[in-house]
């Protein structure tokens, strides 16, 4: 595994690289960073060098795809990392998609896995309700626009972040988006992590809380 400066997690998995989603996401960091290595079409590849790579020696987080979206994975290769992950109990593994239907692939999912949905706005929320009842945390990143925080209440853990890089027509959050979504969770006991792309946003010191996990400190 690597290590990451994505601060919700400890380390990050990419047996997979690529995605097949038409337009891409315009924000999308995967896909840049996949083309400064001589990849510009980014299509969902098998990496059997990251799939071998071994797993810390002390409980840790660890986020499956963060350079794919599992929904274009070929069934083999779920089959594949599920088998290491319940080899690995020790350890809480982290998914992310935006379209969380995928998760229907198996019911028996290893209990040392967290699934999460990543939304940019209100009407992802809307779009994907009936298909994300059962996954556990949500991350809002780069926020878009205002959420409306009652259709969090499935969820037991919510990161949110906003856009980085240069980008022409990157949106910068307000912060009462932010604040409206922390009063909704600390109301309702739900950890929020902010990450630290929000700090100028924010202002003050920087919510970053987890979710309680057998496997991680």
């Amino acid at each position: 595994m690597d290590k990451t400066k994505i601060g919700w997690c400890d380390e990050r998995w990419n047996p997979v690289w690529g995605c097949s989603q038409n337009p891409p996401c315009p924000y999308c960091y995967a896909r840049k960073l996949a083309k400064r290595f001589g990849d510009p079409e980014f299509k969902p590849i098998w990496k059997q060098k990251n799939f071998d790579k071994s797993c810390s020696k002390k409980p840790s987080r660890i986020f499956v795809n963060s350079m794919s979206d599992i929904c274009w994975w070929e069934k083999e290769w779920m089959e594949k990392v599920l088998k290491k992950i319940t080899d690995n109990p020790m350890h809480t593994f982290l998914f992310l998609t935006k379209s969380p239907k995928v998760y229907s692939f198996t019911e028996r999912w290893p209990s040392n896995c967290l699934l999460g949905i990543t939304v940019t706005r209100n009407r992802d929320l809307n779009l994907t309700f009936a298909s994300r009842m059962n996954c556990d945390f949500v991350s809002i990143e780069p926020i878009l626009g205002p959420i409306y925080p009652p259709q969090l209440i499935t969820f037991r853990w919510v990161i949110i972040g906003a856009e980085t890089g240069n980008r022409k027509g990157r949106v910068i959050p307000k912060r009462e988006w932010i604040a409206e979504i922390v009063d909704y969770c600390k109301e309702r006991n739900i950890p929020v992590f902010l990450k630290d792309s929000l700090q100028k946003i924010w202002g003050e010191g920087l919510i970053q809380e987890y979710p309680q996990e057998n496997n991680c400190k």
